[in-house]
């Protein structure tokens, strides 16, 4: 008995071995996928932890500047109107370690119905990290207050 080509035997030797490699290459494309998500994942917490980290301590310079001002600490606005003065510290708490925070803060003078006041603009920025690399961070706030009495 002689076996012909077109048998339908003989056309499907081989069919298991290269659907085994093709499901393999598959799972481990797949794999390799999930092991890069997770990574990327990971950084995007880290990176989101440290930018709100930098957040409150940007939020912690305004409101020492806040303070400053309203309550005339010549050191946190100077002394001469529209002329910025800038204060720099470092965070030594735990939380804000390793967070540089700028502080510029100036104001205007003003006058209503004889009442003297102060309009204050305080930026501040807070930094961790050298710029440029995968670790760096930057917040800046702003605000306006102002010493005028209520209406």
């Amino acid at each position: 008995m002689t076996r012909f080509p077109s048998a339908p035997g003989i056309r499907q030797r081989g069919f298991a071995l290269v659907a085994a490699i093709f499901i393999v290459v598959v799972l481990a494309m797949l794999g390799v996928m999930m092991v890069t998500l997770s990574g990327v994942q990971r950084a995007t917490a880290s990176a989101a932890v440290q930018g709100a980290r930098a957040y409150y301590a940007a939020r912690a310079g305004v409101e020492w500047g806040i303070f400053g001002a309203l309550n005339n600490t010549v050191a946190t606005c100077g002394n001469a109107p529209a002329t910025p003065t800038t204060n720099n510290f470092n965070f030594a708490v735990n939380g804000l370690n390793g967070f540089a925070v700028s502080v510029v803060c100036r104001y205007t003078e003003h006058r209503e119905r004889s009442d003297p006041y102060n309009v204050y603009v305080i930026n501040a920025t807070a930094t961790s990290g050298a710029f440029g690399s995968d670790n760096y961070v930057s917040r800046t706030l702003r605000t306006t207050v102002t010493s005028a009495p209520p209406p």
